[in-house]
């Protein structure tokens, strides 16, 4: 295989792995991957393929006939064997010839669906596969490699939480002082100062940020409307989630709260809980004492559960930070809605974001984490209290 190829890189990967090979399949976009990793261009495939990535040695494509002149142009390394087919006969012959010797292949499938963001690959050609005598495993984790942060994304991503805290900031002092003069403040106004402030840094997001005044905050992704907008009053708690970023760029995803007053008694204790797991899902990544996702979701999980709001808690713990979405493809904080196995690789980022959501009220405190070879570095400021609103104090511990 040519070193300056795409597929290099994906030969180092399945090395490092310690596989044979890494075999990457698609039928008309069902597996997004491997055309992402390959980086094909325009072109019509309406034929299934299969791209076998060997430890050593070179590649072998095995695409349909009609589509050899397609492929040319889509991947035109000249160091790939070819294999064609018409018939499925001629199929399964050129992937056992393909597979002949090998022991342990990797492709986009997850054993019993625990991260379905990575299984693509239907039972039906997972048993083609196996029929060659091979043993499939999870590509879950190769697959990260190629989602780590790169040249410049610190920087933009640095950009976006200076964007996403402005607004956050903004929304906040609307709130405070349309209480302090006795004037009415709504959902819908919070939330359109910070699609304004954002829309000025041209910083891009895929939803409107949630503004959630009283029983709406125990509604995970309420999203204000006109008809469901709501105008604070004394009493109530206030959250406020919001994500952007420049385009292609890894966003900034936060959510802080507040309330509007003195903070009741009950409130506080479900604050200190999320704050309390917030803090120890930090200090796990920080210093590198785990190593799949799923075990930072279970330690925050269990203690929140120990303060009485276990069945409060109703979501993940976090989730990878993606670009262009706040939801990523590479490792989530996750033992509640999946079992993620993947491995915290240095490179990748993460949300770290406990809530519990009672009913009257739903508190949540989320930041983003990025992982390095020296443990997990936050990257957004961190609310140390939530603000009581409408008080001289408003601001001061936050």
């Amino acid at each position: 295989m040519n070193e300056t190829s795409k597929l290099s890189l994906l030969q180092s990967v399945v090395r490092a792995a310690g596989l044979d090979g890494w075999l990457l399949y698609d039928f008309r976009g069902l597996n997004p991957f491997p055309a992402q990793l390959l980086k094909l261009g325009g072109g019509i495939l309406t034929r299934r393929w299969f791209l076998y990535v060997p430890a050593e040695g070179d590649a072998t494509l095995i695409h349909h006939r009609i589509e050899a002149g397609t492929w040319q142009h889509l991947l035109p390394d000249e160091n790939i064997t070819r294999e064609l087919f018409a018939a499925h006969e001629e199929l399964d012959a050129a992937l056992r010839a393909t597979l002949r010797g090998v022991k342990r292949i990797a492709i986009e499938y997850s054993p019993m669906g625990e991260v379905p963001y990575v299984s693509y690959v239907d039972g039906g050609t997972l048993e083609r596969v196996r029929a060659c005598g091979v043993e499939v495993v999870s590509s879950a984790n190769l697959l990260q490699y190629f989602l780590k942060w790169g040249e410049g994304d610190r920087q933009a991503h640095d950009l976006a939480v200076q964007g996403v805290i402005h607004a956050k900031d903004l929304a906040f002092r609307l709130i405070h002082e349309r209480l302090v003069a006795g004037q009415r403040v709504t959902e819908l106004q919070a939330q359109e100062l910070i699609v304004r402030e954002l829309a000025g840094r041209r910083l891009e997001f895929d939803h409107p940020p949630i503004v959630a005044f009283g029983s709406h905050a125990s509604d995970g992704h309420y999203a204000p409307s006109v008809e469901t907008d709501r105008a604070l009053e004394w009493g109530q708690c206030v959250l406020i989630d919001l994500w952007a970023g420049l385009r292609d760029r890894p966003m900034a995803d936060i959510t802080w709260v507040g309330f509007a007053g003195e903070p009741a008694e009950e409130y506080l204790r479900a604050w200190e809980a999320v704050r309390d797991a917030r803090d120890l899902a930090i200090q796990l990544l920080t210093t590198r004492a785990v190593e799949a996702g799923w075990q930072v979701d279970r330690a925050a999980r269990d203690l929140i559960s120990s303060r009485g709001f276990g069945p409060d808690f109703r979501h993940r713990l976090g989730h990878s930070l993606g670009r262009n979405f706040p939801h990523g493809q590479s490792v989530n904080l996750d033992d509640w809605e999946t079992h993620d196995t993947r491995s915290l690789l240095p490179g990748l980022a993460v949300t770290i974001e406990p809530g519990v959501y009672p009913g009257p009220f739903g508190v949540r405190s989320e930041v983003n984490l990025l992982l390095t070879e020296a443990g997990g570095v936050v990257t957004t400021p961190i609310q140390r209290a939530p603000y009581p609103l409408g008080t001289d104090r408003a601001f001061a511990d936050s």
